[in-house]
């Protein structure tokens, strides 16, 4: 039944190719890249499995440059016999034109090593496969992953990767990011913050990267190498929200995939991290102290992204006073509400703030909900802060009595966007601009204008392949006021 398909898209009085049938598996299973110029040049990669070749198209030449990641789709199966096919598919026929053997040789399937071992079947079914090449061409280890989600939903779309090893050869185009990848010239380190514990100064030299293609999201074929990229290029940008704030490290050292996964958060600095990190010491609420990273420089950043960090939670306040929180957050929570509700309860908020001389600051959250943000300059601490969000929250409730609720409970929701402003609480974090997400298509929390915020946004739209041509065309940061306002509190305090 696997060579079906096959068979019904072929004529075999009129085409040579190789009938649908079985073959004898080989002892060392084989694979073959074929040239296939037909419709559009493209690059036939088959791997053997279960008597057949499994088979993927793919539009542009296999790379033995782990940058240069190839869109590869899944099609039929193919006899084992087409492994030496070679010639003209006449006009006419399905795939007409001319096939060439680019590469041939021998694989080894590298998921039968696992601790839960998978055949390569068990791999497509799963979406996952990863394998070492024993071509002329190709050689060293190599991934498959499926994508899903977006555009992609609609075909049986893949990645083919060069997976990092001894034998990559990085492309003319590709070295320099290559570079960079790999490591990051260290840039001076800016001055912790008094309540901190005292810290030794960062060696010289470069932060490591290890394990540089790790697949951290499976959906996108994103590696630990985009990851660590990601956070090298956007550091100016996120630097400004992380300096002198104690951070709780959202980790997935394995990525993203499941239960068998680990996922978890890390507020306490473990001691084999270098001393040059700086921490600071605070009691927890069972009274143990814990050791709070401070991401204060690009090297802590890259070091704690290097341990498996994908998500920076920030508190609302540093340690120069961390009982007055910088900035109040109102999180509208859309659960099973609409995004266009989201959105009328964000600009009805937006308007009451407003009117009270307050200014706003609108982000999305990176996953379905929208941030918005108030510096807070009024006296008081946590308690007042989280006493006036709830005053402000209320009216919006009041003014969108059948789209927002301050219910906590999501089954006593009905479908109501939840205006939440709990998470203004000593000792509590929040999401700040720039990071990515621990969710399938590795989205990115990017700060907005009002204006942009309609109900045709798609939030998913900024993730860790678009952001920078948005931040090209976005020369400043629309948070950038917020963020100013950070330093003239800590002058005020300091001045006190």
């Amino acid at each position: 039944m696997t060579l079906e398909k096959y068979r019904a898209k072929r004529n075999f009085h009129k085409t040579s190719e190789p009938k649908a049938a079985r073959g004898k598996e080989h002892r060392q299973p084989i694979f073959v890249i074929q040239e296939h110029h037909a419709t559009r040049l493209h690059y036939d990669f088959r791997l053997e499995a279960d008597g057949v070749l499994k088979s993927w198209a793919v539009p542009k030449e296999p790379s033995m440059d782990p940058a240069q990641k190839r869109l590869a789709v899944h099609v039929e199966d193919h006899p084992l016999a087409y492994a030496t096919f070679k010639g003209r598919i006449p006009e006419g026929q399905y795939g007409a034109g001319t096939v060439s053997i680019w590469d041939h040789g021998t694989y080894e399937n590298l998921l039968a090593e696992k601790p839960q071992p998978q055949t390569v079947a068990e791999g497509i079914e799963s979406g996952h496969l990863e394998f070492v090449l024993h071509g002329k061409k190709l050689q060293g280890r190599f991934a498959l992953i499926r994508m899903q989600g977006g555009r992609f939903a609609k075909k049986d779309n893949w990645l083919l990767i060069k997976m990092r090893d001894e034998l990559a050869r990085p492309g003319p185009a590709s070295e320099e990011a290559s570079g960079k990848r790999k490591t990051v010239q260290r840039r001076q380190a800016a001055p912790s913050a008094s309540r901190a514990l005292k810290n030794s100064e960062a060696p010289a030299g470069r932060v490591g990267l290890t394990h540089a293609d790790k697949i951290i999201y499976p959906d996108a074929g994103i590696t630990k190498a985009d990851v660590f990229e990601f956070y090298h290029k956007i550091a100016g940008r996120l630097l400004p929200y992380l300096r002198d704030r104690p951070i709780t490290l959202e980790r997935l050292p394995e990525g993203l995939g499941g239960a068998h996964k680990p996922h978890f958060w890390q507020k306490n600095t473990p001691s084999q991290y270098p001393d040059w990190i700086p921490r600071v010491e605070l009691a927890s609420g069972d009274g143990k102290l814990v050791h709070y990273a401070l991401v204060n420089d690009e090297q802590t950043l890259l070091y704690l992204v290097n341990q498996g960090t994908l998500t920076f939670h920030i508190w609302f306040s540093r340690v120069v006073d961390l009982d007055h929180p910088d900035f109040v957050l109102f999180d509208l929570d859309r659960g099973q509400a609409s995004f266009a509700d989201t959105v009328a309860a964000a600009r009805t908020l937006h308007e009451i703030l407003e009117e009270g001389g307050h200014e706003a600051f609108v982000k999305t959250s990176g996953k379905s909900g929208i941030h918005v943000l108030v510096s807070w300059e009024m006296d008081g601490g946590y308690d007042e802060a989280r006493g006036w969000a709830e005053s402000v929250a209320r009216q919006v409730v009041e003014a969108l009595p059948d789209q927002a609720t301050l219910e906590r409970s999501k089954a006593k929701r009905n479908r109501r966007v939840y205006v939440d402003v709990m998470q203004n609480a000593r000792g509590h974090h929040v999401v700040p601009p720039y990071v990515l997400r621990a969710v399938p298509g590795a989205p990115v929390s990017i700060p907005l204008s009002w204006r942009e915020l309609t109900p045709e946004l798609d939030p998913a739209q900024f993730n860790i392949k678009t952001i920078w041509q948005r931040l090209k065309r976005q020369k400043s940061d629309p948070m950038a006021p917020l963020v100013r306002g950070f330093a003239r509190s800590e002058s005020a305090q300091t001045v006190s």
